[in-house]
């Protein structure tokens, strides 16, 4: 099957093309898409705004909890021999 080579397009062609989409579809349905499209285009940027602005909320949140969390805390209670961890013959915890 030999290869459909096409060259580049030039400005002749690229006339004909947008002539045979407007005859096709009409200046109204193509002018009401490129609305759609660009309102599309809109509509996702302020989305991936707001979850940047989202995550770098959440982001301070958490800091600040970090940050107030040890400053609230008072001295931890003294651990009972039955509170403690398992030990094993080494000193070391069991994870399993």
């Amino acid at each position: 099957m030999p290869a459909l080579l096409i060259g580049p397009l030039g400005p002749l062609e690229l006339a004909i093309i947008v002539g045979v989409i407007v005859l096709l579809f009409g200046v109204g349905r193509i002018s009401r898409i490129g609305g759609d499209l660009g309102s599309s285009i809109k509509e996702f940027r302020r989305a991936v705004r707001e979850d940047d602005e989202e995550e770098e909320e959440g982001a301070t949140q958490e800091a600040q909890a970090q940050v107030q969390e040890p400053a609230q805390q008072a001295a931890p209670p003294a651990a009972t021999p039955t509170e403690s961890a398992p030990r094993s013959d080494s000193g070391s915890r069991n994870v399993f």
